[in-house]
């Protein structure tokens, strides 16, 4: 055969390798879960295919070479099938190690179960602190492979014959390996069991399984020992169900996550809500849900998938029937943010943020007004008013609404005018939707960061007037006694503190800090570093320095990164706070006054 022959037959076996490459590859991402993250999984296709463009072709050169007269049939033929069992076999051993989801009638399942608390133990679970956690894992041999996700739902705990008993559902990731059950609460490990799950569950195991483990014939099971059963369901099948009234939220579960927000596992679901055990037409398929407190039941419900654009609506118990009323239009996982005057209700509306994919009990706790994406909703009436936000000034997103007039027809937000160090106070009347802004005097006020916005700190700088037209207006207030300064804390996720700031601030304020820490807190003065940008002193046997932040117009208190210490910090931020307090440091609250550019 002819060297140009044998290209052609290596060009075309490359080309068969290509479709080979990419096809094994396809099937080695769904398995193993190769991230799609900044197109990890593309480039991984993309590249394997090209290797197996590379093999294919050198196949084919070489089986084109070998027959040499028999013809050009014959090498495509071997070297086809070559390629071709290389990838049966690549395949073969890619799908015997994956973990594989085993399925029933085509869809992935989770195990659902129940754990049962010894007859000694009476303490409730809900009172125990921390979370409830669960996770499904594969061991091979003694050699744990991996965890899958799942969670405790501590507060669907109830008694049955005395004894609690707390459900919950886990991932079936694999259908491979000895599976291994480990439950818990906080940091406290409750208990771990061996699973008797076959890699392809069936019909038998869709039924509830007794209580296990099981003592050994003759045996008494030890005491303050806990035990579960379990049962497959398919993730399009209800793996949680509540009762709220005559209603029922059945919640089928695709998969768990876990939310930077806040510890609470959230899930990729779909919800749907039945009415005296009959499905309400519409409500069969939603991707959120959220209960209002008060009479009758009433939750706030989303259409569409988890994180889809929907339609809101409004459903409740009226005259012995369903009732869905429309509230506007959303996405993602309803959120409503509480307009209030309350500084305590205010702070209190923020904490604990409701996991998503559950049935959120959180968000709509605390009774009164509440600003959705279209229009204001009255948990206390349980009524839903459409009006659209305001589009000018513009907003920061994010940020919430920090105060409410006394007639509940205005709320009060933050932003600025264009630039950082222009803030206002936007006040939008909901009801009539017009917006007007009051500015902010950073001087007299003392703003340094919008987290330090409250309802407090609106009714201790502003007052609401009544106007000419007879509606009331916020102003500023003429006479009110300043807020002291204090700094700024650089805390990280996990909760470690390596910076101070003070704004506004400059050079004067940076060196009245470092010689009060020097002067009043038995700080060391050290050479200062980087031609001065850094002052520098030993605080606790730890280096901290002092800069202007000119850009930003503050100063920074700190630890180089890799030697923080936050506990150190912490104590440093409260006496640094200690001694603003007492005014003696007003006077160096500005920023360095810019020389005017050459003529």
């Amino acid at each position: 055969m002819s060297w140009l022959l044998s290209f052609v037959v290596a060009l075309l076996m490359g080309l068969l390798g290509l479709l080979v490459g990419g096809v094994v590859a396809g099937l080695y991402v769904d398995w193993y879960r190769v991230s799609s993250f900044e197109g990890g999984s593309g480039y991984f296709v993309i590249g394997f295919a090209l290797l197996g463009f590379l093999a294919g072709a050198i196949v084919g050169m070489i089986s084109a070479r070998v027959v040499d007269d028999s013809g050009m049939g014959r090498a495509m033929g071997m070297s086809s099938l070559v390629v071709v069992m290389i990838g049966l076999t690549i395949t073969g051993v890619s799908r015997l190690f994956a973990d594989i989801p085993p399925t029933i009638d085509g869809d992935e399942v989770l195990l659902t179960f129940e754990l049962r608390w010894p007859a000694q133990e009476t303490r409730a679970p809900a009172s125990m602190p921390g979370l409830g956690h669960a996770r499904l894992g594969a061991a091979a041999g003694h050699t744990l492979r991996r965890w899958g996700n799942g969670i405790l739902f501590v507060e669907d705990a109830h008694l049955v014959e005395g004894r609690w008993v707390v459900p919950g559902a886990v991932e079936v990731f694999t259908g491979r390996g000895t599976r291994l059950l480990d439950v818990g609460i906080g940091d406290t490990s409750l208990a771990g069991f061996v699973v008797p799950l076959p890699g392809q569950p069936g019909a038998k195991e869709r039924t509830w399984s007794e209580w296990m483990p099981n003592p050994r014939a003759g045996s008494v099971p030890p005491p303050g020992a806990y035990t579960y059963r379990y049962r497959i369901v398919k993730v399009s099948e209800p793996a949680r169900e509540e009762q709220v009234g005559p209603f029922t939220v059945a919640t089928s579960v695709h998969s768990f996550f876990s939310s930077a927000l806040h510890d609470a596992q959230g899930a990729t679901s779909r919800m749907q809500v039945s009415y005296h055990g009959a499905t309400v037409p519409g409500l069969d398929s939603l991707g959120a849900a959220a209960l209002l407190e008060g009479e009758p039941t009433t939750f706030l419900v989303r259409s569409g998938s988890t994180t889809a654009f929907g339609e809101c609506r409004l459903v409740s118990e009226r005259d012995g029937v369903a009732q869905i009323l429309p509230a506007g239009t959303c996405t993602g996982q309803i959120s409503g943010e509480l307009l209030t005057a309350d500084s305590a209700a205010w702070h209190e509306s923020r904490r604990d943020p409701a996991a998503a994919g559950w049935l959120d009990r959180q968000t709509f706790r605390i009774p009164g007004l509440y600003r959705l994406p279209g229009g204001i909703l009255d948990t206390r009436s349980h009524t839903f008013t459409s009006s659209e936000p305001p589009e000018e000034p513009s907003p920061i997103n994010g940020l919430p609404v920090i105060s409410l007039s006394p007639d509940e027809q205005s709320y009060v937000w933050f932003t600025d005018n264009g630039e950082e160090n222009s803030p206002v106070l936007c006040v939008t009347n909901w009801r009539e939707r017009h917006t007007y802004t009051v500015p902010i005097d950073r001087s007299r006020m003392r703003y340094n960061e919008y987290d330090r916005l409250d309802p407090a700190w609106v009714s201790h700088h502003y007052e609401w007037v009544r106007a000419p037209d007879g509606s009331i207006r916020l102003a500023a207030r003429a006479h009110f006694t300043p807020i002291p300064y204090r700094g700024d804390r650089e805390i990280d996720r996990n909760g470690v503190m390596s910076s101070y700031y003070l704004r506004p601030g400059g050079t004067a304020l940076r060196d009245a800090m470092i010689d009060a820490m020097v002067r009043e807190l038995g700080a060391e003065r050290m050479p200062d570093e980087l031609n001065g940008y850094h002052k520098v002193v030993r605080y606790e046997g730890k280096l901290v320095k002092g800069a202007v932040v000119e850009s930003g117009g503050f100063i920074s208190i700190g630890m180089e990164f890799g030697s923080e210490d936050s506990a150190l910090m912490q104590r440093l931020a409260d006496r640094l706070d200690v001694l603003l307090a007492t005014g003696r440091f007003d006077e160096f609250f500005h920023v360095d006054t810019k020389a005017p550019p050459p003529s």
